[in-house]
């Protein structure tokens, strides 16, 4: 078997071999750090970006912000390329259809290829998903969390995380939140159009309660995250529901260290502690 490699200026960026595709009911996880030395790497290769690419990254008026784009869309450009067995540059990135409306603004796909991926970023942190099926894959940050992004979730999602232990609903909210958007993204139709609202997927199992869980044919799985961050992914598959798929972890381990790909089905540990207190607004049960 070919060993994966690194690549010589973003080592970070661990690369599989030429031709690779990833295992039935198999997702690949990228988890990278936009720190100052690879950021300054990373501008020295915006050339294998697209100008629509460099437009955009060119755009942003934070530094953070542009150098986590950049980081990112060079990261997966890297990986695709590897796979494919063609130049960086050279790989084409489109849109499928709407599942909702047919238009254009589908999940990223590429074209004539039976890789799928998915792609996230907040902060100066990036996820990068690789998988043989539609995929979709979700990073957010803990702090986000706040009582208008409860009223944005299922009222049966709403219910069941304010029946939590208070120190419990600041992280089931964000669990929800990134399963639900991991969801959507592999699907294709996104955040937009009340989708949030009318899918009831719920927090993970880990939480107890109520929990729906993804729609038949998807399989569900929560991802180790730095600190401060919350992941999840979603995976189409043919799979009997309740099972996980197998990860691979690529990039950096939660430290920022370089990680080595390791099979890992663990669930992410929850420390409520981390959260802000923002969803105590019914006192405790």
């Amino acid at each position: 078997m070919t060993a994966w490699t690194r690549h010589h200026l973003l080592p970070q960026v661990a690369l599989p071999p030429t031709g690779y595709r990833p295992a039935a009911d198999h997702i690949d996880v990228w988890t990278l750090h936009a720190d100052p030395v690879t950021a300054d790497r990373a501008q020295r290769l915006t050339t294998l970006l697209n100008a629509s690419e460099r437009r955009r990254a060119n755009s942003f008026l934070s530094t953070d912000r542009r150098d986590t784009y950049v980081l990112a869309h060079l990261a997966l450009r890297l990986i695709l390329a590897n796979c494919l067995g063609t130049a960086p540059r050279a790989v084409t990135i489109s849109r499928a259809p709407c599942p909702s409306c047919d238009k254009p603004h589908g999940r990223p796909t590429l074209p004539e290829s039976d890789l799928h991926f998915s792609l996230s970023h907040t902060r100066t942190t990036v996820m990068i998903a690789l998988a043989p099926t539609r995929v979709g894959i979700d990073l957010e940050a803990v702090d986000r969390v706040d009582a208008a992004l409860l009223r944005r979730l299922h009222p049966n999602e709403q219910e069941a995380i304010h029946r939590l232990p208070s120190a419990h609903r600041s992280p089931a909210l964000l669990d929800c939140w990134v399963r639900k958007e991991a969801y959507l993204k592999g699907y294709g139709t996104g955040l937009g159009a009340g989708h949030l609202q009318r899918l009831d997927i719920g927090p993970g199992p880990e939480f107890g309660g109520h929990s729906a869980g993804p729609p038949a044919g998807w399989l569900l799985a929560p991802l180790a995250a730095p600190p401060g961050y919350a992941a999840a992914a979603a995976l189409r598959s043919r799979t009997a529901a309740g099972r996980q798929p197998t990860i691979a972890r690529h990039g950096c381990d939660l430290c920022g260290r370089p990680a080595h790909a390791a099979d890992e089905n663990r669930l992410r540990r929850v420390r409520p502690a981390t959260y802000l207190s923002v969803l105590d607004i019914q006192g405790e049960p």
